[in-house]
């Protein structure tokens, strides 16, 4: 089957729309969740540099044809993309309460260097991206040997990042932090290999896979957060998710041509509205037997408190009960061998 080139923007378009807006729901839902907390911090700015290059690569791929305007776009990109590294790192510490005092060096040099790329792209753009190189899949700025350091930073934060979050996963003796880091890890590794979409700048051209894997990773991040609590996240991240699901499908309907296309589409979209409200009423399912059974485990821990207060109380009684029945009986023996003792002096004296 030959895909247009089109058809193949336009469902890219589809995809990297649904990317930027779950990316922005994810990064906004997290920091509202906690606004003190680092953690979420940290997860809602790599949610808005994921949003940045999504939605900056829309007007992008449009704009192959205009030379200035893609070229634009594409440092638009870089703006997210530049901080995504120190961003993961600085979550991976912060997560698994890193105490290693290299990473104080090593964080804050993080910062520095990706502020110092984000200048240079948009002031020095010649040392880093010079040039369009236009490809039947799309287009992407041509990268200049500036842009080698950059991979250099960006995989080499990546790769400590994936070390630190898979030793946690490894390591950890807490069974939550334990698997919301193997979570973490799996998603993030589709996450990066979107980093496919590298290529094109190495004038390498490649079908446009690489925009597929946030939402893969966006899937499993909402998984983990509906089923292992990751970011003290609630069910209403699944109503969300599948309401954005079916506005996407939503929009390729109307993106639609001719008559049939629309009706085969309809179709479509009623199959993913019938599968996304199966989903939904699972989860909700779900997570409601989880309450009952957690209000339930919660009532009898009560009651066994409650029956371990009285025994305790009883017990306590009767410790007193047994202390004081034991002293008057040592008493009595005392007093009858001084009775004796009296009884006998009075004997002799007689």
């Amino acid at each position: 089957m030959n895909l247009l080139p089109s058809f193949v923007l336009q469902v890219l378009t589809i995809f990297l729309w649904s990317g930027t807006i779950l990316s922005l729901f994810f990064g906004a839902f997290t920091w509202t969740r906690n606004k003190k907390s680092l953690i979420n911090i940290l997860f809602a700015f790599v949610s808005f540099s994921v949003a940045i290059w999504l939605g900056a690569s829309v007007p992008m791929l449009n704009s192959c044809r205009v030379k200035e305007a893609a070229y634009f776009w594409d440092k638009v990109v870089y703006c997210g993309v530049v901080f995504i590294p120190i961003f993961l790192l600085h979550f991976s510490l912060v997560l698994g309460k890193e105490k290693n005092k290299i990473y104080k060096i090593i964080v804050p040099l993080g910062y520095v260097i990706a502020t110092i790329f984000l200048f240079s792209i948009w002031f020095f753009p010649q040392f880093f991206i010079k040039g369009l190189f236009v490809y039947k899949w799309g287009c992407h700025s041509i990268a200049q040997p500036g842009h080698n350091y950059f991979l250099a930073y960006f995989v080499g934060y990546l790769l400590l990042f994936f070390y630190k979050i898979f030793r946690l996963w490894r390591t950890s003796r807490d069974p939550d932090i334990k698997t919301q880091s193997k979570y973490i890890f799996y998603s993030f590794l589709f996450l990066f290999a979107s980093s496919l979409a590298f290529l094109p700048g190495y004038q390498i051209p490649v079908f446009p896979i690489a925009y597929v894997f946030p939402l893969i990773w966006i899937l499993i991040l909402t998984y983990a957060i509906t089923q292992h609590n990751l970011l003290s996240a609630k069910v209403i991240i699944i109503d969300v998710l599948a309401a954005l699901v079916i506005f996407t499908v939503l929009v390729y309907v109307m993106l639609s041509g001719g008559t049939e296309d629309i009706i085969v589409r309809l179709a479509f979209l009623s199959l993913i509205f019938f599968f996304a409200s199966l989903a939904v009423r699972g989860v909700h399912r779900e997570m409601n037997e989880k309450e009952r059974l957690n209000a339930i485990v919660a009532e009898r821990t009560k009651d066994l408190e409650q029956a371990k207060k009285v025994a305790e109380d009883r017990a306590a009684e009767l410790e007193r009960w047994y202390n004081a029945t034991i002293g008057r009986e040592v008493r009595m023996a005392e007093l009858k061998e001084k009775i004796k003792e009296l009884e006998k002096n009075n004997l002799e004296k007689n």
